[in-house]
Order: structure tokens, then C-alpha cells, then sequence
């Protein structure tokens, strides 16, 4: 059977990208590194197969040269090691879809009238983090005690996702590269990131993380917001990278969501309690990770205290996490699309804008599933 040449340089790019460990994948092509040597040549057929397995368009094989697979925004590590960042493929392509979602979403505002978001990088490192957590508030409708007027934490993480999102801030909460299950994201790798912008900024949340880190994961990605920077970023144990905006933005998170004076003051009278963390998370309706994790910012606690806290309470939420269920189909959509997205490719296909073809593209639904949300996104929005 005839063979086709391929670069054997961009073998090996799109092996080292998939993750897949070598010896796993000569188990189904045994004469893989002579294909990496290129002393050997795979047929069309075996190609499509590895194609497929190292989720890599086939036509990629045939460049000259490996790309440069590279993201084009930084990427905070709160613990940084000696070895080179090797993302992953799950999270490249994570990116990407966002970014293109983004590209065609500008564009759009922009055709129709939109105007700059002002609070797009209106805040400096050198700002005072009380004042910046003040102007989110007020931008997405909040009062000071906002969240106290929710019954619990996840309604209000909740809550805070919809105002959000109905503000012009474009978000997606999930925890899949796209709706394929068996890409997991890993909250190991990164909690979220954000995509600034003026006209159309994206904020991502990995839904395969704890629900009782995203609410700060959220408030951190607002701070970047406001602060007019990008990034990917794992915020291990809640604590920044070492930079000084992912610092700045740790602290503005930390304030937006509970307030240092307020917390000093309600400390006093919650040291007599058997469970302090679990009565301060009923008060201020976060959860008690981000208490405890406020607790340290004002050393109220010392690291040794939050880092046990911390491992114990993880581990708990990991096993909640393995016996959940999995939910609404259709409510999962609304936030692995975001409502606010959907709703303008909806209005975009109605003004003959946007093709079928193209919004299935860029939400990831197709056919009657993309029919079934649309018409829910639309119901939404009157």
C-alpha cells in the first residue's frame, strides 16, 4: 500500500502535544519512531488514525515545519518549577475556541454600533484594592452585601454568574473542551482564564474545579478585567503567581468578595464558635475555602492552619464532586455557551449576518440541539 512523506518534526510536535505517552501509541503503530526518524513513512489510512487519536487535523502533517502552538497570553503558576510549560491540548484548544468566539463577537459590536467598555483597564497595581472592588461592584449592580441577600453560597456564585453575564462581560463555565466528555479539563492545570478586551472580554471558568473556588475565581478574572491584562492562571490554594498584577488582582478578588474591615470586625465575635469557618461562610455567603483563605490574607490564621484547612476541605468537595450528578443538559449549555454570546448569535442569524454553518461553529451545537437552546437563549432575553 503506497506511503505518504510527512515532517518528522511535526510527528514529533504533535506527539509531545497530545500527551500521549510513546510507548502507548507504538501499541497501535509499532513502527512509530521510524516515522519520527523518517526512515519510514505511514499510508493515508494510518495517518487519518493518528490524526484522530493525537486530535490534530490531518492536514497539519504536511507543514513544512511544526507551528508555533504557543498562547498569545501569559500564564500565571502560583508554584513555578524548573521544566519547560507544557500546556495541554484540552486547554490550547480551550483557548482557542474562546478566542475565536471573541474575534467574530467584536467584530459584531463593532458592525452594529457598540461603543468601548470604559472599565476595560481602568485600574492600576497602584490603586487602591478597596476602591477597585468598589467600581466592580457598582459596574455589575451590587451593593457591599450583595451576596448576604442569597440563602446560600452557591446562590449566590450563581447570581453573581447571571449579573455577569447580562453586563457585557462575556462568561462560560465549563469543565469539557467543548461538549466532548471525554476531554476533561484538569483544574490542576488552570482554575480559568480571562480574554480582555473592549469591546467583547471573555471570562472562562473550569467547571471541573471545586464550586467552592469559582467564586473567587471569578472575582480574580474581573480584577484582570479591570485591570486591562489577559491570562490563564491555577491560583493553587488561592494564592497568586509571583507578579504583581496577579497579586493586585488577588487582593481586589479578596475585597470584592469579603471586606477586610468587616471581616476584622466579625472575627471577634465568631472566635468563641466551634466551627469558625462554617458560621463566617453562613455570614458572608462564600464558601469556607474563601474564608479561610481571606482568614490568611489578614493573618488571622497562619499558613500552616489554612494549608490543612485547605487539603481537608478539597478533599471533601472532590468526593462530593465524584457522587454528583451531572444536571440539565440544556442548563449546562447556558453556561458552556454563556447566554450573553448566544443571544447575540442568535440576533446575528436573524439579520442574515451569520450563517448556520458558522454558529454551529462557533457554539459547538449542532442541528436540533443548537434549535432547542437557541429558542431557550431568545425566551431568556425578553
Amino acid at each position: 500500500m503506497p506511503t505518504v512523506s510527512i515532517n518528522p518534526g511535526v510527528l514529533r510536535w504533535s506527539i509531545e502535544r497530545s500527551g500521549f505517552p510513546i510507548g502507548a501509541l507504538e501499541l497501535k503503530f509499532p513502527k512509530l519512531r521510524d516515522w519520527m526518524k523518517g526512515e519510514k513513512h505511514p499510508t493515508l489510512k494510518q495517518l487519518e488514525v493518528l490524526a484522530k487519536k493525537v486530535r490534530l487535523p490531518i492536514g497539519y502533517f504536511f507543514l513544512s515545519k511544526a507551528p508555533d502552538h504557543g498562547i498569545n497570553i501569559p500564564y500565571f503558576r502560583t508554584v513555578k518549577d524548573e521544566n519547560p510549560i507544557n500546556l495541554s491540548p484540552e486547554l490550547i484548544d480551550t483557548v482557542y475556541s474562546m478566542q475565536r468566539r471573541q474575534l467574530w463577537l467584536r467584530e459584531y459590536l463593532i458592525e452594529n454600533g457598540a461603543t468601548r467598555l470604559q472599565f476595560i483597564n481602568s485600574a492600576k497595581c497602584t490603586d487602591s484594592p478597596v476602591e477597585v472592588a468598589n467600581s466592580i461592584r457598582d459596574y455589575l449592580g451590587l451593593k457591599e452585601d450583595w451576596a448576604a441577600q442569597h440563602p446560600t453560597w452557591q446562590l449566590a456564585l450563581r447570581h453573581l454568574v447571571t449579573v455577569t453575564d447580562k453586563s457585557e462581560i462575556n462568561i462560560v463555565v465549563n469543565g469539557i473542551v467543548a461538549n466532548n466528555t471525554h476531554r476533561k479539563l484538569n483544574p490542576r492545570e488552570f482554575r480559568g482564564f480571562v480574554l480582555k478586551d473592549d469591546f467583547a472580554p471573555f471570562l472562562f471558568i473550569n467547571n471541573a474545579d471545586g464550586k467552592a473556588a469559582q467564586m473567587f475565581t471569578l472575582a480574580h478574572e474581573l480584577a484582570h478585567l479591570w485591570c486591562g491584562s489577559s491570562a490563564i492562571f491555577d491560583l493553587a490554594r488561592l494564592q497568586p503567581a509571583d507578579d504583581d498584577v496577579e497579586i493586585f488582582c488577588n487582593k481586589v478578588a479578596a475585597e470584592f468578595l469579603v471586606s477586610s474591615d468587616n471581616l476584622r470586625k466579625t472575627w471577634d465575635t465568631t472566635l468563641d464558635k466551634s466551627d469558625i469557618y462554617q458560621d463566617l461562610a453562613k455570614i458572608y455567603k462564600v464558601s469556607e475555602i474563601v474564608i479561610a483563605r481571606r482568614l490568611l490574607d489578614l493573618r488571622l490564621i497562619n499558613k500552616v492552619k489554612f494549608f490543612k484547612f485547605y487539603k481537608d476541605y478539597m478533599d471533601r468537595v472532590e468526593e462530593q464532586m465524584r457522587t454528583a450528578s451531572g444536571g440539565d443538559y440544556y442548563n449546562n449549555q447556558g453556561m458552556r455557551v454563556g447566554k450573553n454570546f448566544m443571544q447575540a448569535v442568535v440576533q446575528a442569524m436573524g439579520d442574515g449576518g451569520l450563517q448556520p454553518t458558522d454558529a454551529f461553529r462557533l457554539t459547538n451545537l449542532y442541528g436540533k440541539t443548537f434549535d432547542t437552546y437557541a429558542q431557550k437563549a431568545l425566551m431568556d432575553s425578553i
